[in-house]
């Protein structure tokens, strides 16, 4: 008799997040709070935290300060690419 791991659904669903969540970063740097003043990495604890509707994407940090972004003072994001 085969013994069903319940635990497998949960796992699959979490490599599937993160599959995604590689996938989005893959096409852009940095990103935003829309109502913020910083950019940041797009895995830095402070832009994962809010609902990606609220975020801008950046595909450099001349583009994000162009838009009027400093660098997170959390991740660090670079000042030029």
């Amino acid at each position: 008799m085969i013994r069903r791991n319940r635990a497998f659904p949960a796992l699959i669903l979490i490599a599937a997040l993160l599959l995604v969540s590689v996938a989005l970063a893959l096409d852009y740097k940095y990103v935003a709070l829309k109502r913020g003043k910083k950019y940041h990495y797009p895995t830095c604890e402070y832009a994962q935290r809010v609902d990606s509707r609220l975020l801008l994407y950046f595909n450099s940090a001349k583009e994000a300060q162009a838009a009027g972004y400093k660098p997170c003072n959390t991740c660090k994001p670079p000042i030029t690419d």
